[in-house]
């Protein structure tokens, strides 16, 4: 059966099941690299894999997917921390569990859903059991409704599917005022704004012939109606309720389909009976989503919407037989056809055309979701943006081309001044297009936090600021795993249950608090709560049973001690659960930050509480960088990490008790770095008074680094390090000169916190 999904659901899904084969096939190839080298790392791999799998898989209530990948992850564990060694018949039941799930996740790409995986599951999962108590025990043996809107000379693919993309905004809008209605002030407004929108999609489905999508509307607009009118208590139930009926509308929503007259001639399938068994995630039955059967007709005028043609049948000045045959015609107004025949006069038509704006009169959303955009493929924009940085490479070649040295170029250089303002323009713009709100990532969070505190029985106080902060849409999309882990983690082990708050004198409703804000070059995203916080001395005792820490535990400052959750397969955890413990939710932040050039860092007090703050750029492709030379190599610092620069005399170089180097500018003391130094790079001006000093900035510390020449500012089109150099600390990538010569991204932070450390 196939699973209706909203768009956001279908993209998550699609990306699911790319990234599905891709980690499956990925760990096939490394399950036969077992054997031939670091079998423990191997298996690691594949159980992150696996746990990857049944992450998404639990997030899109794929729960045939999730059980089997849980249970694959159960046998590995018995090969990584139990010591149990693999056999070849173990391993011929992992490939038997990649190929299950490799079909089950070809049946989620044909129906959305894995429920016709049922029986292949429970066999491969009973497998997987047996095998495990094998292992531990080797002596005891085994212990509908109709979803399309009918085209025609009134309705156009255009109108419909304006339809629909004005409609999900509106639902999402009534989700957006219910999940913050508990904290609002306003309650009344808050109802009466959902209202409204509900109110819209009605009018407007009943207007498309789309009787599906109106019922479910009428449904909802009911029970909102009788809670603004005072009828219904506005408690958790009340929004428990109103969720429920709008994951129904948006299933609608996002099952609807196009057809003309002759596809909607043929006959179509029976629709669901009223409060049947879903697979869309709504699962309340028929007496919690219909409306009462003894429900009063919603009046006409409700709809908010009437066609000119039937207003004038129903004033009795145009019979409905010349009306059908002016709209068969419709080669120009309705309205305008009835008069020239002579069926109407131009007074009945104006009388007409009035009560039409008057029953539309109270469709305040509508004028709030008039679009002014247009949907573009997102292949499209990225294919733009990487025009654009090579657009820019391009122009710097041209301005450093040695063809051009030594001419009298005064018309030239007056042209290629307008083209740099004209491809910068280009730039800003294209980065505009991909900047995108935080609100939509920070709104799934919230309803991420809310089923979490239910789940937990937690109460949870969540906290939103900075969600109109913008970034790049393709770094939103690296940002979401990380921040779903860090919150598991905050309402998983960093608030206490309520007994236990209440014994330490805090409120039973803990504070986890998500916010955005700008930070130079960079975004800073927090999540702060206000629960236990990281237990020291838990995490050295893992520490040192895993053999991370080398000596006295003690001895260990705790900005070392932190970063070790991070480590793949790291967990305090007392126990396992579907949510979290296993010790890879962390892994994949740090992973996953990595990818984009960013970086967390950890601030935590005792009984107190957590915060991680995750430092992320603001773009993955171009920064404006003053590119400088060290010895005969290039590098590149990000313009707003620079302070200033400046030649420093004898007298304001130190030496610290240690034997590092200090600057002394203006009475502020900052370390020195030696790229020349740092980096090994030979010939590379080691004197600090004979080199220019750099003063750089981040998170709120400054160094001085010693270059041997400041050779410009220009854009930096940012471009990966080859896998052949691998990953090196205190780079972030490298960027090619108008020259053609390679320059060296600094990573400013990093590079610091090497020496600060």
């Amino acid at each position: 059966m196939r699973r209706t999904v909203d768009d956001d659901t279908k993209e998550i899904l699609l990306s699911f099941i790319a990234e599905g084969y891709e980690r499956l096939d990925d760990a096939e190839a490394k399950l036969q690299k077992l054997g031939g080298g670091d079998d423990r790392e191997i298996l690691n791999a594949v159980f992150r894999l696996f746990h990857s799998v049944k992450g998404s898989a639990g997030f899109l209530e794929l729960e045939r997917i999730k059980s089997l990948t849980h249970e694959a992850e159960a046998l590995l564990e018995v090969f990584i921390k139990e010591g149990v060694p693999y056999t070849q018949d173990a391993l011929d039941v992992v490939y038997d569990t990649i190929d299950a799930l490799r079909d089950m996740v070809r049946q989620v790409e044909r129906d959305f859903s894995d429920a016709d995986c049922c029986s292949q599951a429970e066999v491969q999962t009973a497998r997987l059991k047996e095998l495990i108590d094998r292992l531990r025990n080797p002596e005891g043996g085994v212990p509908g409704d109709y979803n399309f809107i009918l085209l025609n000379d009134l309705v156009t693919q255009d109108m419909a599917e304006r339809f629909v993309a004005e409609s999900a905004d509106l639902i999402e809008h009534a989700e957006r005022d219910v999940m913050e209605l508990e904290s609002s002030d306003d309650k009344a407004e808050s109802v009466h704004s959902m209202f409204r929108a509900v109110h819209t999609i009605k009018g407007n489905a009943g207007f498309f012939g789309y009787a599906a999508l109106e019922s479910r509307c009428v449904d909802l607009e009911q029970q909102l109606d009788a809670a603004r009118k005072g009828g219904t208590p506005l408690n958790e139930a009340f929004v428990n309720s109103v969720l429920a009926r709008i994951d129904l509308v948006r299933s609608l929503l996002s099952s609807v389909s196009f057809r003309g007259e002759e596809d909607a001639a043929q006959p179509a399938p029976d629709p669901a009976p009223a409060g049947s068994a879903r697979t869309d995630g709504a699962r309340e039955d028929a007496e919690t989503v219909s409306a009462p059967p003894n429900a009063e007709p919603v009046p006409a005028a409700d709809i908010g919407y009437k066609p000119l043609g039937e207003i004038l049948v129903e004033m009795g000045v145009a019979p409905e037989a010349d009306v059908r045959k002016a709209l068969e015609e419709q080669e120009k107004p309705v309205g305008q056809l009835l008069v020239e025949s002579g069926t109407v006069k131009q007074e009945d038509v104006r009388k007409a055309l009035e009560t039409q704006r008057r029953m539309a009169g109270d469709r305040g959303p509508a004028e709030e979701v008039q679009r002014r955009e247009i949907r573009v493929d997102t292949t499209k924009l990225d294919k733009l943006f990487d025009l654009v940085g090579e657009l820019i490479t391009a122009e710097a070649m041209v301005a450093n081309s040695p063809d051009l040295a030594g001419l009298k170029l005064d018309f030239f250089n007056k042209s290629f001044g307008a083209l740099t303002k004209i491809s910068r323009e280009i730039q800003e713009t294209a980065m505009m297009i991909r900047m995108i709100p935080l609100e939509g990532l920070f709104h799934k969070m919230a309803r991420l936090v809310r089923d979490l505190s239910r789940k937990f029985d937690k109460g949870v106080d969540f906290r939103v600021s900075g969600e109109d902060t913008e970034m790049d849409k393709n770094v939103i999309e690296e940002i979401s795993d990380p921040l779903v882990h860090i919150l598991r983690n905050a309402l998983d082990h960093g608030l206490e249950q309520g007994s236990l708050r209440r014994e330490r004198g805090k409120s039973e409703t803990g504070t986890v608090s998500l916010s955005a804000r700008y930070e130079g070059s960079e975004i800073w995203i927090s999540v702060k709560d206000d629960g236990g916080g990281l237990n020291r001395e838990r995490i050295l005792a893992k520490a040192v049973e895993r053999g991370l820490v080398k000596g006295d535990p003690s001895l260990v400052e705790d900005k070392d001690v932190w970063p070790l959750i991070f480590e793949p397969g790291f967990s305090t955890a007392e126990k396992v659960s579907d949510v979290s413990g296993r010790g890879v939710g962390m892994d994949v932040v740090k992973r996953n930050l990595e990818k984009i050039r960013g970086r967390v860092d950890i601030k935590t007090e005792a009984g107190k509480g957590s915060e991680f703050i995750l430092q992320i750029p603001l773009t993955m492709a171009i920064i404006d960088g003053i590119t400088v030379r060290v010895g005969r190599s290039y590098y590149s610092i990000p313009l707003n990490d620079i302070f200033e620069f400046f030649k420093a005399r004898p007298e304001q170089i130190n030496k610290t008790e240690g034997g590092e180097e200090t600057v002394n500018l203006r009475g502020s003391i900052m370390p020195l770095l030696k790229l020349g130094e740092i980096f090994g790079v030979a010939g590379a001006e080691l004197d600090p008074t004979a080199g220019i000093m750099l003063v750089v900035e981040s998170a709120g510390k400054r160094a001085c680094l010693l270059i041997d020449e400041v050779v410009g500012n220009q854009q930096i089109v940012i471009k990966s390090l080859s896998e052949y150099i691998g990953k090196v600390e205190g780079l972030s990538g490298c960027s090619i000169l108008g020259d053609g010569t390679v320059s060296f991204i600094i990573d400013t932070g990093r590079l610091m916190g090497l020496r600060l450390e």
